[in-house]
């Protein structure tokens, strides 16, 4: 319709000819917002065309638009059959501010209790048509189920919504906004939606999950501490009072976000649909999804780094014979940041809880003696309560009274004066956990360092030393362990499995130029028989191709194995310059024959500079270890895939910044 037509028709008529410019505009606005809750109520014959605007307005939203802009109510379908076509042909048009306070004053509640309230935003599914190719149902979904729910937002704080989703009959599918859901499975859609659903009644609107996630990879932000800082900076007292819902999000929530977003966007890389249980723990339901990528990445690579090669990481130099060769390089290096695993030594089976000591294979053992080498059953006390209830408290030792005299100084290491201590230690760490005031630490397993007992003149004490840290060692059934007694003592110390293990550590393959290429968890220790395994099998992937140089700590040792594999054969393999220079001694004939960077010409760019930065690996692991208090809790799925998802989105920056350089990232 032309607008001297539309004018015309609002001057003919008694009441909307002293419209102003500005109550047009809402209208059109406002009633263009709620498209989806003036075509859910019509007739089915009347939403069968999509393009033309139902005729007669619900009584819902007639209420609503004629409060809203002051329209007399008896003059609002009048107004929607002027303005309604015009309305209608606009896409989804932005709300101003102002227009939330609207909803809230005006929609939320509207005093009819037969009429549904308003709210600004409004999360509906993706179609009212089924979607089921082998449906035979093709007329709109009418059975709706309507749930009030709140939007976290990256501009305009926390909002108020009614969540829709509508139901087939024929198929038995239900459509929701993020998904459908058929025979207990929730299958997503394509692409990532503008707002994921985290909870029951919670949102996130994407791009503020966006935001949360470049928080914990640019600034190593905790998911409560994110949580904290959008409640501290866009939230409003008392804006949600009435609605019902709060408007604080969680660290689940955070952690929800994250985990949805970053498999949509996996699966839209793949060009696959993300399949999940439906009902349940959001953490729970995801978890295999999860392990499926963790999987694929150790099958495939990260996407990003497997062919890269850039100006930085690859030369490509002349033979003394004028030929061309190339040499890419990349360079290990292992960092302590363990998770809880299985107690028992190199057990790679998950934990059923990130509070036990073994996994579901090895649980027997809660109920062993937990002093090593002790084959006993603990003991069970029985404790009366008060009101004559009996429960029975387990031990971590067996009725051995030397035993049992080893659990009480352990125990004693929760109590006040070693909790304060560890606290205060904790502050001081570059990125502390964050400690919950209102739950007192009930769990007392320190667990830094490692801890023995010795016995002298039938005198227990318990002993603490520094983790001996991530070097490469050559003895492949290495377990970290005390060496040797204290100094006047002569026996041999006792370990205990009081703690829960963890991992060693975790090894990384990063290229000169900063990409990280590869990351494993190495479970007792680093030896470096598994560190070759490690390099063989991320180097066999499909579109890896073999480096001509490994830098590593105690290539040495591992060269010395590496020998044995010919794998290895043309593969230069030597140890950092800074490494050789001060970590390994001139007498030892065989690193200095064999991984001296300096037996390698190609290495140099020019006499006495090296080409290759071998210090990257450190200087990454330095980042990943602010991690370590995010992740130090996290059973495996949830643990490996966080730490590969925030290494895809480094090297993602990290080839955006190589390009911005002038280094010509590119893919073989």
């Amino acid at each position: 319709m032309h607008i001297l037509q539309v004018l015309q028709r609002l001057s003919d008529h008694h009441v909307l000819y002293s419209l102003t410019i500005d109550e047009v505009m809402t209208f059109t606005r406002l009633a263009s917002h709620l498209k989806f809750d003036i075509l859910q109520p019509q007739p089915i014959r009347e939403s069968l065309d999509r393009s033309v605007p139902p005729k007669v307005l619900p009584i819902s939203t007639s209420i609503f638009l004629s409060r809203a802009t002051g329209i007399p109510l008896d003059s609002i379908q009048d107004c929607w059959e002027i303005l309604g076509e015009y309305a209608w042909s606009l896409k989804e048009v932005p709300l101003f501010k102002t227009d939330y306070q609207v909803f809230k004053q005006h929609g939320w509640d509207l005093g009819l209790s037969l009429i549904k309230l308003t709210a600004a935003v409004i999360i509906h599914p993706r179609s009212d048509l089924c979607m089921n190719g082998d449906c035979p149902n093709v007329v709109p979904l009418k059975k709706e189920t309507q749930q009030k729910a709140v939007v976290y937002t990256q501009d305009i704080g926390v909002q108020p919504a009614w969540y829709i989703h509508v139901y087939c009959p024929t198929c038995k599918t239900s459509y929701h906004n993020n998904y459908s859901v058929c025979d207990g499975t929730r299958t997503y859609y394509a692409g990532v939606p503008t707002y994921l659903q985290v909870g029951e009644h919670q949102f996130v609107e994407h791009t503020l999950a966006k935001v949360w996630r470049g928080q914990m990879l640019l600034g190593w932000f905790s998911a409560t501490n994110a949580a904290r800082l959008y409640s501290m900076i866009l939230t409003e007292d008392r804006y949600l009072e009435s609605w019902g819902l709060s408007d604080r999000p969680t660290t689940e929530h955070v952690w929800d976000s994250f985990v949805t977003l970053s498999l949509l966007e996996d699966h839209e890389m793949q060009g696959t649909y993300l399949e999940v249980p439906h009902g349940g723990d959001q953490c729970v339901c995801f978890k295999a999804a999860m392990e499926e990528r963790n999987k694929r990445i150790i099958l495939k690579g990260q996407p990003e780094a497997v062919r890269h090669v850039c100006d930085k990481c690859m030369r490509i130099f002349a033979t003394d014979n004028g030929k061309f060769q190339k040499c890419q390089a990349i360079v290990a290096d292992g960092i302590s940041m363990g998770r809880p695993c299985c107690g028992v030594f190199r057990c790679t089976e998950p934990l059923l809880n990130n509070r036990h000591l073994f996994c579901a294979t090895h649980d027997h053992l809660h109920n062993i003696c937990h002093i090593v080498d002790c084959d006993e059953p603990v003991v069970v006390k029985e404790i009366v309560m008060l009101d004559g209830r009996v429960i029975h408290r387990r031990t971590k030792t067996c009725n051995l009274p030397l035993h049992q005299e080893m659990e009480c100084p352990k125990f004693a290491k929760g109590k006040a004066a070693f909790t304060l201590k560890e606290r205060y230690r904790d502050m001081q760490n570059a990125h502390p956990a964050p400690v919950d005031l209102a739950e007192e630490n009930t769990d007392h397993n320190p667990e830094e360092g490692v801890e023995y007992f010795s016995i002298n003149n039938n005198q227990v004490t318990l002993h603490t030393e520094k983790d001996p840290g991530t070097v490469g060692v050559a003895d492949d059934t290495y377990e970290p362990c005390p060496s040797k007694a204290p100094t006047g003592n002569t026996l041999k110390p006792i370990k205990t499995l009081f703690n829960r293990r963890r991992t060693h550590n975790e090894q990384t393959l990063v290229r000169p130029c900063g990409v990280i290429y590869a990351r494993a968890t190495m479970y007792g220790a680093e030896a470096v028989s598994n560190f070759l395994v490690m390099v063989k099998n991320a180097f066999s992937v499909p579109g890896a191709q073999k480096p001509e140089h490994i830098f590593y700590d105690t290539n040495c040792d591992a060269k010395q194995q590496a020998m044995k594999d010919p794998w290895f054969d043309d593969v230069g393999m030597c140890v950092d310059v800074w490494h050789f220079l001060n970590k390994h001694k001139v007498m030892h004939r065989f690193c200095q024959e064999n991984c001296n960077p300096a037996m390698y010409p190609e290495l140099e760019s020019e006499p006495g500079k090296w080409f290759f930065n071998t210090s990257v690996a450190e200087q990454t692991n330095a980042w990943l270890g602010g991690y370590q208090s995010m992740c130090r809790e996290m059973l495996p799925a949830k643990f490996d895939f966080f730490l590969d998802e925030m290494i895809r989105l480094r090297n993602v920056e990290t080839i955006a910044r190589l390009a911005t350089a002038g280094h010509h990232p590119r893919t073989l």
